[in-house]
């Protein structure tokens, strides 16, 4: 909670054992403060730097999780938990990206927000380098057995297309959908699987927007085993998710309240998204943290792997999302020449050849060569070659999934409603937006790259893939479901229908008898029987629906005050140290989740401001000279105080390959050299650490 009357700063001379002074690579100082339930707040002089310690800051919580995420995103679990992974490990590659394509991804994205992501990265490598140098401390217990891999962009990069692509991805089912149809026939169909469902829950009042059309399809046939093979296969994959601790998609709920529905005057938000448990035995998916330069303030909930608070607030706005569960993939049936793939597929009066992607997936068994292919629709994800068919996903986001990170920087630096909608255009999975200002005003947005369906092709049924049934265009984000400062005065999202006249899709998620149609009435129904909420109101709607999030955060917002709680069970921390001993933070929220209650988030309180110069500077470190160097390189290290320092050599692999210095040292000046005559040409890092302090530095050896 910030209170906007009172400034606080906290003095490096009342800073708790657990409080860390880094410096980046840039040379920015970054403080990072850890409150009583080991939450970080991270304070630098710019965005870079804050990035940079956030990465550290999650590592030190989050390692093992974090890998165990990238090598879920990349498709490498194999390489860890052998060949039980193998399928999970095809699906994501041949659903996914190549390492080219990623770096193409990546140079298209504003540039500050490229600096962010690498600053992040580098902070976690930071972290990693550390455990080598000091394991007792730093490293955990599940690298006992096997090796950390130095974190690169695309890792980030990947873990972000696999977690949107989570709860932002829907649709592709029309396989499903056309065995019922040639089931069960035409008038079942109709009556069972309408385009629209007008009985549903919505979340905007009806503008009369619905419009009728007249929907064809082409007439093809599927075996029914097809569809039955690619239903189980997702729920192998996402069973595999649930049971090794990735993370999986559930469901969300939230609520905005504005001025009009308040007992305060303010509008007040609640963000409860659900991504797999909580429970007692196993991590949270999700973590808090609060970063703050002078030029980006914010709090919430991140997700570690990638940097930035996804779900939280600022001086400014607060803001939740919900799954939106809207379609933006479609199923296309193209037609091979013969029973293979080497002779192409039909289309426009043409046979293509097919993209052939061949990866090697390795395994502590050996490994297995995997060739998957494309179409010029997407991914081909099954086929029924004695048909002559393939079957490959149409995405409405394809190769555009990273840009949910300029979503999230232009949504964190927004200072009102008009310039957080200018971040929502830059989103292209399907998420509910609900938002707040300090001013009482109240938003919410159905968001994503959505097809216009001006093809005409039944929304539930495959498209043929001969390029008569090719998509027309995007709905214009002025037309998605969206509005503001609600005449009722409230909204609420629990992954329901947005409006009356948007559309199923092949998921048919908003039909009766499927819980997504209606229980965001439970919400409603709640809110209803309030004359005015307050936010005690908000915070126990949980309570009122008997229903948690992974993460919990409810927030009340005016110009002169913030009041914000929040809870994170099972706890904040997943390290445990090289002997068994779990973090203090493991399990500390978990009786708050229990007795429904949440905790004060802190924002603001524990470090308002920070002045570089008033911060303490252990020491300073001078590039390494000469560099590239043989065999002899130098580096000045200047203390302000007599303290402990360790200094070591480290190679690439993390292996220490010497120990320069490891004693206490006085205040001042000193001069420190590598005679490097053992040590064959390479990279090697140089590593000063102290108890509050790490710093390292690259060196380029040449012989």
């Amino acid at each position: 909670m910030r209170r906007f009357s009172i400034l606080i700063i906290v003095l490096f001379s009342i800073i708790v054992a657990d409080d860390m002074t880094l410096v980046a690579p840039d040379g920015s100082v970054i403080f990072i403060h850890r409150d009583d339930f080991g939450v970080p707040h991270i304070v630098a002089d710019n965005d870079y730097a804050v990035s940079y310690g956030q990465g550290f800051a999650e590592a030190q919580d989050r390692l093992y999780q974090m890998d165990l995420n990238r090598r879920g995103a990349l498709g490498r679990l194999s390489e860890w938990f052998g060949d039980q992974m193998m399928n999970f490990d095809k699906d994501i590659r041949r659903l996914g990206y190549t390492r080219l394509e990623y770096d193409e991804m990546f140079s298209e994205l504003d540039i500050e927000v490229q600096e962010l992501i690498i600053a992040y990265v580098e902070g976690i490598n930071t972290y990693a380098d550390s455990m080598s140098v000091n394991p007792s401390k730093y490293k955990p217990i599940e690298y006992l057995t096997t090796q950390f891999e130095p974190w690169e962009v695309h890792h980030s990069l990947a873990f972000a297309v696999y977690f949107v692509r989570l709860f932002g991805m829907f649709g592709g089912e029309e396989l499903i959908r056309l065995t019922e149809l040639q089931d069960n026939g035409w008038n079942w169909f109709n009556q069972n699987r309408p385009v629209n469902d007008s009985t549903c829950t919505t979340t905007l009042m009806d503008d009369g927007r619905a419009i009728n059309r007249n929907w064809t399809y082409s007439g093809m046939v599927i075996p029914d085993h097809i569809a039955e093979e690619v239903e189980l296969h997702r729920q192998e994959i996402r069973q595999i998710a649930e049971e090794n601790g990735l993370i999986f998609k559930l469901g969300s709920f939230s609520a905005a309240i504005g001025s009009s529905k308040s007992s305060t005057g303010n509008s007040m938000i609640l963000g409860c998204p659900q991504m797999g448990g909580p429970n007692y035995d196993e991590t949270s998916r999700t973590m808090e943290v609060e970063i703050q330069s002078p030029d980006l303030h914010v709090g919430g909930l991140s997700i570690p792997g990638f940097p930035g608070v996804v779900i939280g607030h600022s001086n400014y706005m607060g803001w939740t999302n919900t799954s939106g569960v809207s379609d933006n993939v479609d199923v296309y049936i193209d037609s091979t020449q013969s029973q293979n793939f080497e002779d192409g597929y039909w289309h426009n009066g043409e046979w293509l050849d097919f993209e052939v992607i061949t990866d090697t997936i390795y395994s502590f068994f050996g490994y297995e060569i995997f060739t998957h292919y494309r179409t010029i629709h997407g991914p081909v994800f099954s086929a029924y070659l004695p048909s002559n068919q393939v079957y490959s996903y149409k995405m409405t986001f394809w190769k555009k999934e990273i840009e949910s990170t300029n979503y999230l920087y232009n949504a964190m630096k927004a200072t009102n409603m008009e310039e957080f909608q200018d971040a929502i255009k830059l989103a292209p999975m399907s998420f509910n937006y609900i938002v707040i200002d300090r001013d009482g005003n109240i938003g919410y947005w159905h968001g994503g790259l959505h097809q216009d369906r001006s093809d005409g092709i039944h929304p539930y049924l495959p498209h043929k893939g001969d390029g008569s049934e090719e998509w027309g265009g995007f709905i214009d984000f002025e037309d998605l479901p969206q509005g503001d400062n609600s005449s009722i005065g409230y909204f609420a999202n629990y992954n329901n229908k947005p409006v009356a006249w948007w559309n199923n899709g092949d998921l048919g998620p908003w039909i009766n008898g499927v819980s997504l149609c209606d229980r965001n009435n439970l919400i409603t129904d709640y809110i209803a029987s309030h004359n005015l909420m307050s936010l005690d109101d908000v915070k126990n709607i949980p309570y009122a629906i008997n229903d948690h999030g992974t993460y919990q955060y409810a927030l009340e917002l005016s110009e002169s005050e913030i009041i914000d709680y929040n809870i994170n069970p099972p706890g904040q921390s997943g390290f445990i140290n090289m002997v068994g001993v779990y973090s203090d933070h493991t399990y500390d929220q978990w009786p708050l989740h229990e007795q429904w209650e949440y905790k004060d988030q802190l924002y603001g309180e524990t470090i308002v401001s920070v002045d570089k110069e008033t911060l303490p500077e252990f020491f300073s470190i001078s590039d390494a000279y000469p560099n590239p160097f043989n065999p002899i390189t130098n580096i000045i290290l200047t203390l302000n105080h007599s303290t402990k320092v360790k200094v070591e050599i480290i190679d690439m692999n993390g292996k220490t390959v010497d120990t320069l210095i490891d004693s206490k040292l006085i205040q001042g000046k000193h001069k420190i050299t590598w005679l490097s005559d053992s040590h064959s040409s390479g990279i090697y890092f140089i590593r000063i650490n102290t108890s509050n302090l790490i710093e390292t530095k690259k060196l380029l050896l040449l012989k």
